[in-house]
């Protein structure tokens, strides 16, 4: 246990002091919204998923325990990917809709700003100047996010915000830089080694579990609008959701389609002779309504 505190950075504490008391604040400035908003977050659904993501993530660190790649020391880096970038996916995944969007996630795995952050996250300042780092930071850096939505108006202060910016970063990088070269064996070690290889190998492996999520959610999509159509009965509901998981598989291509299909074919589904025959061809195609595309229509 004594390790697994001791794995913690200046920065890292700072972080979750402050984001600790930003959240403990923002409670008790609006109970109801907050309570509400808890209650969303830990609805039947959801919980569901948080179970087995929990089930599914601890078979992967035993398997790891297991060949022993696994130490006390990165249940650290664990807290921190689950909760940042794991539930960032798990709560987006309504916008993961093609197999590009998962393409695009282990591109930004790959990119060189993961090798920066983590040599920049490896070397920090004491804990006090990190206290205050930290949140000065985070405030500057949303002031220019606001001040850019009206560019124009807010030029000269957003030059002032984005210069304060610049200069923090060009001290960060010269601290690290001559940290390297100081003390290159801080940086150079098989711990640091297994850290950072950490948040790109568990997101790779978390990108299956979050693909069947999606895939769960588009089939729960398709049969709730099987189910309220009360011109269905339920011979002929069944055939539908077969057909639909027999040719709809796991292509997020063809399940997209099958939803409009439910949408905007209710007539087809229910007078086609051979509705298995007609989902099959039909799942394959984008869907049209009036000669018009569908997702061309949705955007007007």
């Amino acid at each position: 246990m004594k390790e697994f505190f001791e794995s913690f950075s200046n920065r890292e504490i700072s972080i979750i002091f402050w984001t600790t008391t930003i959240v403990i604040v923002m409670f008790f400035i609006n109970i109801s919204a907050s309570t509400n908003l808890t209650k969303a977050f830990f609805a039947k659904k959801l919980v569901f998923i948080y179970v087995s993501m929990l089930l599914y993530l601890g078979t992967i660190i035993y398997f790891l325990y297991f060949i022993q790649l696994w130490e006390i020391s990165l249940f650290k880096d664990f807290i921190i990917w689950l909760l940042t970038s794991a539930f960032v996916m798990l709560l987006n995944f309504n916008n993961l809709k093609s197999i590009n969007d998962f393409k695009n996630i282990l591109l930004k795995i790959l990119t060189i700003n993961i090798v920066v952050e983590f040599i920049a996250s490896n070397y920090n300042f004491s804990l006090l100047k990190e206290l205050i780092l930290i949140p000065v930071v985070t405030f500057i850096s949303l002031l220019a996010i606001v001040a850019q939505q009206k560019k124009s108006e807010n030029k000269q202060v957003l030059i002032l915000l984005n210069g304060i910016l610049s200069y923090v970063g060009i001290i960060i990088f010269g601290y690290v830089a001559y940290k390297i070269v100081v003390s290159p064996e801080q940086l150079f070690t098989i711990k640091n080694l297994k850290s950072f290889l950490f948040a790109p190998l568990f997101t790779i492996l978390f990108i299956p579990f979050v693909f069947l999520i999606v895939v769960y959610s588009k089939y729960e999509l398709i049969f709730l609008n099987i189910n309220r159509y009360n011109f269905l009965d339920k011979s002929r509901k069944r055939q539908i959701k077969f057909a639909m998981m027999r040719y709809g598989n796991i292509n997020l291509k063809y399940l997209n389609n099958a939803h409009n299909i439910t949408i905007w074919r209710k007539s087809e589904l229910l007078n086609e002779k051979q509705v298995h025959f007609y989902i099959r061809e039909e799942i394959k195609n984008s869907v049209t309504f009036n000669g018009v595309n569908y997702k061309e229509s949705a955007d007007l």
